[in-house]
This record gives C-alpha cells, structure tokens and sequence, in this order.
C-alpha cells in the first residue's frame, strides 16, 4: 500500500491559500515534503532557471507554475532549460494549479506548485 500524504492545499480565496491548517497570503512553494514561504520572485517575464532550483533539488515529477489570477508564459527559452533539466512544467493561474497538485498528489505524484499571490 501506497503512503498517503497529508499535502492538500484546502482552501483558496482571493489572494491567499490555506494549506495543512494556515493561511499564507504571500507568493509560497509547495512540495510534498517541503513549504517554502514566502517565496521570493520577480515577475514572470524576468524569471530564470535559478528561481526553479528548488524543484531539482528532489525527485519532482512536475512544477506546477500558478502565475497568479491570469495565466502568464514564461519565456520559453526558459521552459526548455527547465525541461533539459529533466523535469516537466505546466503554466497556469494559481487556483487552476492548487487544484491540479491536489489531484497529482492524490494519484501518489510529486508536483512542486510554485504559487504566484497577488
């Protein structure tokens, strides 16, 4: 049998998430084994492969970039250094990847969400 981990993000409202219990209101990283907040992050547009370090630092399958209430691209120069780097990345708004890692994380996956808040 498969371990279960206690990782859900339960809650998101407008400019904040609730994960394990606490509400956090500024931009924050979430892995199965691990929080980092708060995450500290220019601009999508100005974002390089040293902001993503901590997703190749473990064994993540996939980071989930929530770019925020819009879904912004990152240049893709960018996508494919981090794809180089063996790991796979979905760009979306914030709400649409909170929901996403739920689901990879019930399936036993290891997603990295990388949470832009306003």
């Amino acid at each position: 049998m498969k371990e279960t981990y206690n990782s859900l993000i339960e809650s998101v409202g407008s400019g904040k998430i609730q994960y394990q219990g606490k509400w956090y209101e500024e931009s924050l990283i979430i892995g199965i084994d691990k929080i980092i907040y708060p995450w500290k992050h220019p601009g999508v547009a100005d974002l390089e492969v040293s902001d993503f370090e901590s997703a190749f630092e473990g064994n993540t399958e996939v980071i989930l970039l929530g770019t925020g209430r819009k879904q912004v691209f990152p240049d893709t120069h960018l996508v494919t250094k981090i794809l180089k780097r063996g790991v796979g990345i979905e760009v979306m708004d914030s709400k649409s990847a909170c929901r996403t890692f739920n689901l990879l994380v019930s399936e036993y996956r290891r997603p990295l969400a990388m949470l832009m808040l306003e």
